[in-house]
């Protein structure tokens, strides 16, 4: 099965990141749009497991002793992942917050426990808008990009995060939660 940890976004950031869209969705192009149900940041991608692996990353991650307490987050900005004229990903950035950098590295800790590799590269929190693996013209979006590049999109409060499965298909993907991790209040 394959599972990643994530946090749900609320009913109103989910909102206003599809309208936020608009101006993108409008253009003419190859990219796959993320289906509105899937949108979600991620914290940490763990890939295929076994169901005795699945069970570890349950116990380990259900403990209520995270380092924060609910929090919100800030979604400002759209971007690219890709070469200058490439366009691999469409996101939503995240302003930098110190509760999140903690979660994450809290639930990197647990899961590398039992034995689930740390990444290597920086925590980049983002929403993943769109999907491309084709070559186009990308000038009309690198214009939105650039004009939407700082905006306040929304905020969203974290309450907890979840455990996400993955089951691909051509049709795209479909996320199931399977586990949901409350940050307790102190």
């Amino acid at each position: 099965m394959r599972v990643f940890v994530g946090i749900k976004l609320d009913r109103e950031a989910m909102e206003k990141i599809a309208n936020a869209l608009k101006p993108f969705r409008k253009i003419a192009s190859p990219i796959k749009w993320t289906k509105a149900e899937n949108i979600h940041l991620t914290l940490k991608f763990i890939g295929d497991v076994e169901p005795a692996t699945y069970k570890k990353i349950e116990e380990t991650l259900s403990g209520n002793d995270y380092p924060v307490d609910p929090f919100t987050v800030r979604i400002a900005g759209i971007g690219k992942f890709g070469k200058e004229q490439e366009l691999n990903i469409l996101w939503a950035g995240i302003t930098p917050s110190q509760k999140l950098e903690s979660l994450f590295r809290d639930i990197e800790s647990r899961l590398h426990g039992v034995g689930i590799p740390k990444d290597n590269r920086p925590f980049k929190p983002h929403i993943t808008l769109a999907r491309n693996k084709k070559n186009f013209d990308i000038k009309p979006y690198l214009r939105l990009i650039d004009q939407h590049q700082g905006t306040f999109i929304s905020e969203s409060a974290i309450k907890g995060f979840q455990i996400f499965k993955s089951d691909l298909s051509s049709n795209g993907p479909t996320y199931t939660i399977l586990k949901e991790i409350p940050l307790e209040q102190s």
